[in-house]
């Protein structure tokens, strides 16, 4: 088995790739143009899995260099990018396609790499030597009918999207480009509250909206009271699954439960397009536990290829949240400073 680049995104990809079991929205044409826009300094390399001449999957991963080393991430932690990895047939041998992997970084002198699919293995990872960080996600199945879906909700989510409804609220989906702008300012004002500066500009949400928009890939969801829009969300989605990628709202609003409306939409829209599954992004929730479903594991793997770079990563995380409360603080006492993040 062998990992063959391919020079360019092939102009079928998306094409290529749907016939596969492990195929998510995120190895997609839309999702890898959002990419490019926000880590201009990024590129996509793209892979076909080859096993004795034949076909049998592919590989992408956004490469990006740090300290003039090549790292790969599929996904790369920080791009709200929720799982990448090999794009495959679930009966494939998981052990020889890593092998395979492990052999083109090394050809390609890749100093480090990143994985997280819901099909790779802890055991054949961690016997192969990749390093584990364990999360949960929250994820609610979706019954094949709106009222079915309604039965999954605990009894006080219903009360309150009942009370949204009896304050006047009301749920849109909306092609509205002014949804970022709404949902950027409401989700400053949450992270305010938390003492942190928000981790990335406003360009981002953007940029999820433009390239996911035409592809018909997002589900952009505002919520208002008479003319005013309380509660925003962006949630883009596959054939199989719908996530929360962000939502905010207005704290003096909260009192009117658009929240719990904003996401029981987003069930309804889903439901309707026959998705089966939503990835709240995210476990240990008691407001993601009220939609139904539970916390799930969420496994991110890592290789490094040289020496010291496994604890140069996790010393990485903990200083980048450290900078954004840092900068909290900052904003909070009036010091005027840019994030500088974008």
């Amino acid at each position: 088995m062998e990992l063959i680049r391919i020079p360019n995104r092939p102009p079928h990809w998306d094409e290529l790739i749907r016939r596969y079991d492990t195929k998510v929205l995120f190895h997609e044409s839309a999702w890898h143009d959002h990419l490019l826009t926000i880590h201009r300094g990024g590129r996509i390399e793209y892979f076909e899995l080859a096993d004795q001449g034949r076909t049998v999957g592919y590989f992408c991963a956004f490469a990006v260099r740090k300290f003039l080393l090549s790292i790969y991430g599929s996904p790369l932690p920080g791009t709200g990018t929720n799982y990448m990895g090999p794009i495959v047939n679930r009966e494939l041998d998981l052990g020889k396609f890593l092998e395979a992997l492990v052999r083109m970084c090394k050809r390609n002198r890749v100093a480090h790499l990143e994985l997280s699919h819901d099909w790779l293995e802890p055991v054949v990872m961690t016997n192969l030597g990749f390093a584990m960080h364990p999360n949960v996600t929250h994820v609610a199945p979706l019954p094949e009918s709106e009222a079915a879906g309604w039965a999954l909700l605990r009894s006080e989510c219903r009360n309150r999207i009942r009370k949204a409804e009896k304050n006047g609220l009301r749920a849109e989906l909306t092609s509205d480009p002014s949804i970022v702008d709404h949902y950027y300012d409401q989700f400053t004002e949450v992270y305010a509250k938390q003492g942190m500066v928000p981790p990335w500009s406003r360009e981002r949400p953007r940029s999820l909206f433009e390239c996911l928009l035409p592809a018909g890939r997002i589900l952009p969801v505002w919520v208002k009271h008479r003319d005013t829009v309380v509660a925003t969300g962006l949630f883009p989605f596959d054939e199989r699954c719908v996530f929360f990628w962000g939502a905010a709202s207005w704290l003096k609003y909260q009192d009117l439960c658009p929240n719990e409306l904003l996401h029981w939409t987003v069930m309804r829209l889903a439901i309707a397009r026959q998705i089966s599954l939503y990835n709240m992004c995210g476990g240990t929730s008691q407001f993601k536990n009220k939609f139904g479903g539970s916390d799930v594991p969420y496994v991110h793997y890592s290789r490094s290829f040289f020496p010291l770079l496994e604890a140069g990563r996790r010393g990485y995380e903990y200083l980048h949240r450290k900078k954004l409360r840092v900068l909290g603080l900052l904003r909070r006492s009036g010091v005027g400073l840019k994030a500088g993040m974008g």
